[in-house]
């Protein structure tokens, strides 16, 4: 593969009936695709196509050709998938298939020994970890903890009235300074939970949490980034179309870390909206956050407006935001969108709208130039673009 392609791998969704949530495009008929895309010419070619069961999330090996995925369904526990990755053809090998013994999972992170696989089942809560192995396979749930709240909801359609009333976990993330707390932001409660991790056991023990904004307005929190080399976190808020900037107290991350207390970690300092002030907040709910590659920007996606939300970091003060520009994705609910490694494009999986539109992004200025390029993927909701390593030799044993 040369220096100027990618694989892009998208997921999507094949059943809408058994989503917490309600999409209003055209199911897809097989569940990941990989593309070969040419970052000079904007040409693709899709590679393989892999039959998987509502994909939602996936992450990339940092070391191996190996890339995970979980799959989304409140009926039935969700499944984390481990595929490798051929660089050449792009074909997928499904090598682990674990249970996340929970529904609805829509969360993984890799920690820092890349022995453990953080989730997030998003209908019951519940977060645990599984293991990986040196070839990238995954092991059964080491551990697992789950909330003392039950649900409220029980089925799809009373789940939009009750979910302030019961936790939904929606993400998990590791500090990045010791790896050691994670972040789990909680929609239902409107706060971000904290655990003190244990990477030899897997275990997490509860170590309190923080408010998600200021009272007297649901938040809804999603997820939660942290800033590269400033000590601060960017929580993004779904249901208050907001973005909340922490300082990071290093200090009392310490103190969690040697004592288990629970002391906040994250103090708020600002609070800024992703939306034109006169677009309704009902008709908007947030997507994904991300720092550009630069650490210069954190973009926001909005489903709603159908845009997305971009910031020029401060670094003089704090990490704060100010707001660079809101740039149409060219499509319907803007699930999630990616950068490529160099950051200089992003795409934006429009769910609604069956595409995914390219972008140029100018690293300087924080602009996003719509390139009139776009894949038509039906309801996609996932992107990795990724530069593989070299092959990973045949002999390397598939999942039965």
């Amino acid at each position: 593969m040369d220096s100027d392609t990618s694989l892009l791998f998208v997921s999507t969704y094949t059943n809408f009936d058994n989503l917490a949530h309600a999409p209003k495009g055209t199911p897809d008929e097989s569940g990941l695709l990989v593309f070969r895309i040419n970052e000079k010419t904007l040409d693709a070619e899709l590679l393989t196509v892999s039959e998987a069961m509502n994909p939602a999330f996936m992450r990339f090996h940092p070391k191996l050709n190996v890339l995970y995925a979980c799959t989304e369904s409140i009926h039935e526990d969700g499944r984390i998938l481990a595929y490798q990755v051929s660089p050449s053809s792009g074909r997928l090998t499904l090598i682990s298939d674990e249970s996340a013994t929970g529904t609805s999972t829509c969360y993984l992170t890799l920690d820092r020994s890349l022995s453990n696989m953080l989730f997030v089942n998003y209908w019951d809560a519940s977060i645990g970890a599984l293991g990986v192995d040196g070839e990238g396979k995954l092991h059964s749930v080491k551990s697992i903890y789950r909330p003392k709240q039950g649900l409220v909801a029980t089925a799809r359609s009373d789940h939009l009235t009750n979910r302030q009333s019961e936790p939904h976990s929606h993400a998990v993330v590791l500090d990045p300074y010791w790896a050691r707390i994670a972040y789990v932001p909680d929609l239902g409660e409107d706060n971000v939970k904290q655990f003190v991790f244990n990477s030899n056991s897997g275990d997490l023990s509860p170590a309190g949490s923080v408010a998600a904004g200021p009272a007297g307005v649901v938040h809804g929190p999603r997820y939660i980034v942290f800033h590269s080399s400033v000590n601060v976190a960017y929580l993004v808020n779904e249901l208050s179309s907001t973005v909340a900037v922490f300082e990071v107290d290093l200090a009392g991350i310490q103190d969690l870390i040697h004592r288990t207390c629970s002391k906040e970690t994250l103090k708020r300092i600002q609070i800024v909206s992703t939306i034109p002030e006169a677009f309704p907040k009902n008709k908007n709910t947030c997507s994904r956050i991300a720092v550009h590659p630069s650490g210069k920007f954190v973009l926001v996606g909005n489903r709603g407006h159908n845009s997305i939300a971009v910031y020029k970091v401060d670094l003089n003060r704090g990490g704060t935001l100010s707001t660079v520009g809101i740039f149409s994705t060219k499509g319907r609910t803007p699930r999630h969108f990616q950068f490529n490694e160099a950051g200089t494009l992003v795409f934006a999986a429009n769910q609604d709208s069956g595409s995914v539109s390219i972008f140029r992004f100018d690293c300087e200025s924080g602009s996003m130039t719509y390139t009139g390029h776009q894949l038509d993927v039906p309801s996609p909701n996932f992107i990795v673009c990724d530069r593989p390593r070299s092959e990973v030799p045949e002999t390397y044993a598939p999942c039965e």
